[in-house]
């Protein structure tokens, strides 16, 4: 007769001794500390240099209308973001919350020596990697959300210019309108493309341009202004392309600074028409005849109606809505079906 699978996993958990997780709890709290991503220049560059390298021709797949997975450069973005690891989102619990909590990261680590929910780890094989994954994945906890170089590098390919002598190109400009933790940033720079990006968190900002300093190209232009998208006025007819993933309103509080979207608009419909009008607006008046702009956003519990707000603006601010594009969010399946966002494509 077999056992319940509860049963089973208590006889697991009781089979994992107390004093060696508090073993690992100290060597990681007293002696190695919180696993931010490396930040060594040796470590940065292998990251740039396999992300410049990586053949993103087949990531986008035309049949499916779909960028797939691809996580090089990701890594080396969030190296430049060590505040992330306690940026609220929503209700649930930062990574950060888990580390400073005794109970709840000893629990974490339970699970990673008896291997329920992680894979089983020895307590002398445990890495920074390891640790990182479980303070991101355990129960309740979320981290914030970073867009993939490559996946940000692909659209660039597909919708702006590149410089060639030979046929007398110039490359073209994106405007980010809310760059978050620097992965449409790096996509620019692999890609080889001129980038303006605006943000209004200070850390977050710090964070961008030492990515512009440390990587941009002698052949691109990389401007960064620390404001909002609201506020932002590119020149007139001068964007190639818009595009960015827009706060969920107070989803994912980015600071407490007063400069933050959420703070100036108080409910989803203010925020509606306060901050992603008019930044669709701005993307217009910056656009050039013919350019595109594209938003990446799906519906949540709290903006239940953020794909139709998306579409329904784009319009009303005088664009066409051309395409839909999808963009997978992981490599894990669900009945052969990847979880994927829209990507709403709209040309003035």
């Amino acid at each position: 007769m077999f056992e319940s699978t509860e049963i089973n996993k208590q006889k697991i958990k009781d089979d994992v001794d107390d004093t060696l997780i508090d073993s690992v709890y100290r060597e990681w709290k007293e002696e190695r500390g919180f696993p931010y991503y490396p930040t060594e220049h040796k470590w940065r560059t292998n990251e740039f240099h396999s992300l410049m390298k990586f053949d993103r021709s087949g990531l986008f797949k035309p049949q499916e209308k779909m960028i797939g997975w691809a996580p090089h450069g990701l890594a080396l973005a969030w190296s430049y973001m060590p505040h992330s690891w306690g940026i609220k989102c929503g209700t649930m619990r930062t990574p950060m919350e888990i580390w400073n909590d005794e109970t709840q990261f000893k629990m974490a680590i339970r699970k990673l020596l008896s291997g329920t929910f992680f894979a089983k780890t020895e307590a002398h094989e445990i890495g920074p990697a390891d640790i990182r994954a479980l303070l991101m994945r355990f129960t309740g906890t979320q981290i914030v959300s970073n867009f993939r170089p490559t996946a940000a590098a692909t659209l660039y390919d597909k919708f702006l210019e590149k410089s060639s002598p030979l046929f007398g190109t110039k490359a073209g400009t994106t405007w980010d309108m809310s760059c978050g933790y620097g992965g449409r940033l790096l996509g620019s720079i692999a890609a080889g493309v001129n980038y303006i990006g605006t943000d209004p968190c200070t850390e977050t900002f710090k964070g961008l341009e030492q990515i512009r300093d440390e990587w941009k190209s002698p052949h691109q232009t990389v401007e960064l202004h620390q404001l909002g998208s609201e506020i932002f006025h590119p020149d007139k007819n001068s964007v190639d392309l818009c595009f960015t993933s827009p706060p969920y309103f107070d989803w994912e509080k980015y600071s407490d600074e007063d400069s933050q979207s959420y703070k100036q608009f108080e409910t989803v419909e203010l925020w509606t028409e306060g901050f992603l009008r008019k930044t669709i607006e701005n993307c217009y008046y910056g656009l050039k005849p013919g350019g595109v702009m594209v938003m990446n956003g799906a519906n949540t519990k709290r903006i239940k109606t953020f794909e139709k707000d998306i579409v329904r603006l784009g319009i009303e601010t005088g664009m066409k809505h051309v395409d839909q594009w999808k963009l997978q969010l992981s490599t894990s399946q669900k009945g052969h079906q990847y979880k994927v966002e829209p990507m709403f494509i709209f040309r003035k």
